[in-house]
């Protein structure tokens, strides 16, 4: 290396003429360039370290989530990376970020979005975790931070009464079959929009959730029995061409055979409830709570409803624990037993 440093010094004359001076700077530079390694390598200790802005990791991160996971995840991640890079720039190193910063930054979002900051905090939680992976940053702050306890809220659901009140005001046909599916299958409405004729069998009345074209959000395929109201719903829809087992058709579509998209399914739903002077909170996701409420009610078990539901953990399911009241009120009988009709006691005496 010395000696490498010491041709660059030589090779500086300041009698030199302008041209020669000119040449002798190119020459310097790549001599320089000839050099570095040797420098590099003289330096174990130094780490160079490649600087990655926010601008780079969100493109990075963005692009992954789209190839590999459903488009209304992909847009969540979006929003989330988007709030977080307008509160510090794109121009920001991810490595830069501390956790200080991290709790400046949720404190903002509690207070910009305060009813959906958890979700993104949620979101942006598992993007570090792959900056963690791929080698940008170290630590994950996401997870140090610890958030405010949310009450809990037994999700909002309805009735078959109110089901047909709210059908009654959906003009378009397709968009009402939907619905009355999605109330007696408890489908989400992903799952709908994309379901296939081959994985819908009448015979067997059985319909199959999940395949190699679709992937469901937990990742795991499932079967929904399927009960007369919905039979009758999909009986009706049976194209006039000939089912074949590996039909992959849609059931719901428009007449170009493409798919509805979530998005126009769920703002005629939402206007069909506000017609209807139903519960504000109710939305098409409300279909699914009130298939796995409705048979709670009517005793079925929380481990069968995990199952057609497709939740991963029974710990999901048991937000409906409450609506089986057959044990909570087998639990207060035990109070309806003989009991004193009165108990008078004289005045300065006492039970003990």
């Amino acid at each position: 290396m010395e000696n490498g440093v010491q041709n660059i010094m030589l090779s500086s004359n300041p009698e030199t003429s302008s041209g020669q001076v000119i040449s002798q700077r190119e020459r310097l530079l790549e001599m320089l360039f000839e050099a570095l390694p040797e420098l590099l390598q003289s330096m174990p200790n130094a780490q160079v370290k490649e600087i990655i802005t926010l601008r780079v990791f969100t493109e990075e991160y963005s692009n992954l989530i789209k190839q590999n996971r459903s488009t209304a995840y992909y847009n969540s991640v979006v929003i989330s990376l988007k709030h977080f890079t307008d509160f510090f720039g794109l121009q920001r190193s991810i490595q830069s970020i501390g956790l200080k910063e991290v709790e400046s930054f949720i404190s903002h979002l509690q207070q910009k979005v305060n009813k959906g900051y958890r979700v993104y905090v949620r979101t942006l939680k598992a993007a570090f975790n792959k900056a963690i992976d791929w080698g940008y940053i170290k630590e994950n702050y996401f997870i140090k931070v610890k958030l405010p306890k949310k009450q809990k809220v037994n999700p909002v659901y309805i009735n078959s009464y109110q089901l047909l009140a709210i059908s009654n005001q959906i003009e378009n046909k397709i968009v009402r079959e939907i619905v009355i599916l999605g109330f007696y299958t408890g489908m989400r409405l992903n799952e709908l929009v994309n379901l296939t004729w081959r994985n819908v069998n009448l015979t067997t009345r059985i319909i199959t959730v999940g395949d190699e074209d679709f992937t469901t959000k937990g990742r795991n395929q499932r079967y929904i029995p399927i009960c007369d109201e919905a039979f009758e719903v999909l009986s009706k829809r049976i194209p006039k061409v000939h089912i074949v087992h590996n039909d992959k058709s849609f059931v719901f579509c428009k007449s170009n055979g493409f798919p509805f998209t979530g998005d126009f399914i769920s703002k005629r739903f939402k206007s069909a409830c506000k017609a209807a002077g139903t519960d504000k909170a109710i939305h098409f996701h409300s279909l699914r709570h009130s298939f796995a409420s409705n048979l709670a009610q009517k005793g079925v078990s929380l481990y069968t409803i995990k199952e057609l539901l497709g939740h991963s953990s029974i710990s999901t399911t048991e937000i409906y624990s409450h609506l089986n009241m057959d044990s909570l009120k087998d639990a207060i009988r035990t109070f309806d037993g003989p009991h004193p009709k009165s108990l008078s006691l004289k005045k300065g005496e006492g039970l003990f």
